[in-house]
Parts: C-alpha cells; sequence; structure tokens
C-alpha cells in the first residue's frame, strides 16, 4: 500500500519535477562512487611510494664525535662530518670532515690540529653504475604510479558508463510511463463519453463494455509501468548517494531531460576508427611490461660481479691545495654460484614474458572490442531509425481511429488494438534508444584514449 501510494504520488509529480540533467548526474555520480574514492586512494598510495623510493637520493649528512677523558687528561677525541648526495645509478658524491685531537689517536685517523677536509664519488663499477637497485625502485614506483592513474581512469569511465545506463534507463521509462498515463486518461474520458452516448442511445452496450475494458488494460498498464519507473528511479538514488551517506535524495523532484546524453557520430565506418593506444587497459600492461622490463635488466646487473669504488681528493687544513692528496678504496664481489641473483633474474624473466603476453593480448582485445562496438552501434542505429518509422505510422493511424471512432465509422475493440500497438512501439523504440546511447557510451568511454 504504502509503495503503491509512493509510485502514485511519484507519477503525478511527473509534470512538475525538477529536470535534473545529465550533467549533474554524472558529475554527482563520478563523486561519490566508492570504487573511483578506492581508486584515489590507491594513486595517492603510489605517489607515497614514489616519495619512499626518492629517499635513496636525498642528500644526507652526518656528524658524530667520540672522545675519551681519563685521570683529568684528553685520551683522544676524533669529530668526523660526511656530506652524501645519491644521483642516478649507483652513484654517490661524497665529501667530509675530520679532526682529531689526544696523544693516542689511531695513526689512520690523524689529522692536523686545523682537520682535513675530502671529496670525492662513491660508484659501483660494470652494470651496477646505470642498473642499481635504488634506480629500480624510483623507475618501478614511476610505473606504479602510471598503473593506479590508469586504473582510476579506468574505473571513472566504467562508472560513466554505468551512469549512461541507468539515466538512459530512466529516461525511456519516464517516456514509456507519460504515454501510458496519457492512453490511460483518454480512455478514462472516453468511457465517459461513450457511457453518456449510450444513456442518449447513439452507442450499443457492447461499446460501453469495449470502452471499460480498454480502461481497465490502460489503467493496468499504467500500473505496471509505475513500478518499472520505481525501480529505474531507485537506481538513480543508488547512484546519486553512493558512498555518501548523507546525501539527501528528494525523488519527488526529479525528472530527467528529454535530449540524449550523447551527440552520436555513427558515419564512421569501423575501419575507419582510429586504435588510440592510450585507453586504461593498454596502458595499465604497456606500464606492467615497461617496469618488468627494468627488473629483468636490473637482475641482469645484479647477477654480474659487482666492483666498487671510492675515491676523494684530500685538502690538509691550513696547507696549500694539493692533488696529489687522495684516498681511495677498490672492492670486487664476485659470487661463487650466484644462486640468489640467478634466482632473481629467473623471476624477473618469468615475469616479463608474462608481461609481453598480457600486453600483446589486451591490445588486440581493445582493437576487436572497438571494431564490434562500432558495428553493433552502426546496428542499433538502424533498428532505432525504423522503430522510431514504425512508432509514427501506428502513432498516426491511432489518430486515424480516434476520429473514425468519434464519427461512428470504427469500434472499440479496433480502437483498444490500435492504441496498444502504438504504446507497444514506443516502449520498444524508447528501450532501444536507451540501449543505443548506452552501447555508444561504452565504445566511446572504453575504447578512446580520454574521457
Amino acid at each position: 500500500m504504502i509503495r503503491g501510494l509512493f509510485v502514485f504520488c511519484l507519477m503525478s509529480s511527473l509534470a512538475q519535477a525538477q529536470v535534473l540533467s545529465w550533467s549533474e548526474f554524472s558529475a554527482a555520480s563520478i563523486a561519490r562512487s566508492p570504487e573511483v574514492r578506492v581508486a584515489q586512494t590507491l594513486v595517492r598510495e603510489a605517489q607515497a611510494a614514489r616519495m619512499s623510493a626518492a629517499a635513496a637520493f636525498e642528500p644526507q649528512l652526518n656528524l658524530s664525535s667520540e672522545g675519551k677523558v681519563y685521570q683529568g687528561d684528553l685520551q683522544y677525541r676524533l669529530d668526523l662530518a660526511e656530506a652524501r648526495i645519491g644521483l642516478p645509478g649507483g652513484i654517490d658524491i661524497v665529501g667530509g670532515a675530520a679532526q682529531a685531537q689526544g696523544f693516542f689517536i689511531n695513526p689512520e685517523r690523524s689529522t692536523p690540529a686545523e682537520g682535513i677536509l675530502n671529496l670525492g664519488i662513491s660508484a659501483p663499477l660494470g652494470g651496477g653504475i646505470v642498473f642499481s637497485d635504488r634506480q629500480y625502485h624510483w623507475g618501478a614506483a614511476q610505473r606504479n604510479i602510471e598503473i593506479a592513474e590508469a586504473r582510476l581512469d579506468r574505473v571513472e569511465r566504467k562508472t560513466m558508463v554505468d551512469a549512461v545506463k541507468v539515466y538512459t534507463t530512466w529516461q525511456a521509462q519516464t517516456e514509456v510511463q507519460r504515454a501510458v498515463d496519457e492512453a490511460r486518461a483518454i480512455a478514462e474520458e472516453r468511457l465517459r463519453l461513450v457511457r453518456e452516448a449510450f444513456r442518449l442511445g447513439e452507442r450499443s452496450g457492447m461499446d460501453t463494455l469495449e470502452a471499460y475494458l480498454s480502461w481497465v488494460d490502460r489503467r493496468a498498464d499504467a500500473a505496471n509501468q509505475a513500478n518499472l519507473t520505481f525501480a529505474a528511479v531507485s537506481v538513480v538514488e543508488q547512484f546519486l548517494r553512493g558512498a555518501d551517506t548523507t546525501v539527501n535524495v528528494d525523488l519527488l523532484a526529479l525528472s530527467p531531460e528529454v535530449r540524449p546524453v550523447l551527440l552520436q557520430n555513427l558515419s564512421m565506418e569501423p575501419s575507419m576508427v582510429p586504435f588510440m593506444p592510450s585507453i586504461p587497459e593498454v596502458t595499465i600492461a604497456n606500464s606492467a611490461l615497461r617496469r618488468e622490463r627494468l627488473a629483468t635488466t636490473t637482475a641482469w646487473a645484479q647477477w654480474l660481479p659487482a666492483p666498487n669504488v671510492d675515491f676523494r681528493l684530500l685538502q690538509w687544513g691550513g696547507s696549500e691545495w694539493n692533488p696529489e692528496a687522495a684516498q681511495w678504496r677498490l672492492g670486487l664481489a664476485l659470487p661463487l654460484f650466484n644462486f640468489r641473483a640467478r634466482a632473481e633474474l629467473a623471476s624477473a624473466q618469468a615475469r616479463l614474458n608474462a608481461a609481453i603476453a598480457t600486453a600483446s593480448a589486451t591490445q588486440n582485445r581493445m582493437e576487436v572490442l572497438q571494431i564490434q562496438l562500432s558495428q553493433q552501434v552502426m546496428a542499433l542505429a538502424e533498428e532505432v531509425k525504423a522503430l522510431t518509422a514504425s512508432e509514427t505510422a501506428a502513432y498516426a493511424l491511432l489518430l486515424q481511429e480516434r476520429r473514425r471512432f468519434d464519427l461512428g465509422e470504427s469500434t472499440m475493440f479496433i480502437l483498444a488494438i490500435r492504441e496498444t500497438k502504438y504504446l507497444d512501439a514506443k516502449q520498444k523504440r524508447s528501450l532501444t534508444s536507451a540501449k543505443l546511447q548506452s552501447l555508444e557510451a561504452e565504445r566511446r568511454l572504453l575504447t578512446s584514449p580520454s574521457l
């Protein structure tokens, strides 16, 4: 009873309802979609991971001081300072200062009274100078951001496609509901006139019964369509609320726009539609492929022998510049079996092969999908044209039959058939038009480079 009353109030208020434009509905659907908000948080998480990877290139300053006093005498004191700046690759620019005091200083750490300065580089040699771990983490973080942003784009597109389906279904159902309500009002008025004519002896009892049955059929149609309209409006409310529990949606004050939500460009043949490789699915696959290629190259570098060098020029405090004063350290890491690096390389190569296959399959799938959707859109467009012509013809025949009935040249049975044919044609054309708009939105939003 309560639901029936709500539907009745909803139908009676459509005429004076406020219009909810497509732009407002789509904007609210995107802004309040829980899937979009989750994807946005994943983008921010990927950005935080990139910030963490960038910490490897962050300048560092280390200060230390140690010493010992025994029985009131200074045994030793050593003050150290070192600055390090990471560069792309494994290279570090290093510099520092040291000052030692006391009688018990290690000779290797002894300095003049004024201290000593040093400046140089610390770097791996071979493949590690370009393909270092920190370089890989930075590159992988960049690719992960691209993937997260592409996934957000994909979620927004799919949400938009779902919004088009919901809104166009609401449009079609509202249009059918108005036609059915109009037919019910006409049937009710016709029943009144036929009964009046029967009392005056101008109509037979059979016409009165036929008019009554026609009115009952139209009233049943209106009730059935009212339930369908209520379902369509409920989905609209769900999209408008989204993830916001505090949004108040007044369904009784809303009605959709009459015009289509998307302008249709159906003149292009499928072979003339260019394939754009920057759609979300392709972007995700390509970014993942680039990330795995970087991982494989880095794994190769780690598998090779790893020499390293630390070279610094020295400047004694208070002395003139002496380019011959230098300090260096050379090293070589040469694993005997290298099981770990070989395993990481094998794993990276396996992931790379999987990424190559995924990227190729994704591009092929999107190309086929684009052609398929283009063909379906053109076929549905032709069907809508035919259904529109059928609806127009059915309405013309209905108007002619009504005039014939008013002149006493037709029967209620034939008139009821004409009305049913027209309502069926209108409903079929409206729902097919909504399907066409949804399919066109899917073609544009899922197989185009941008929204």
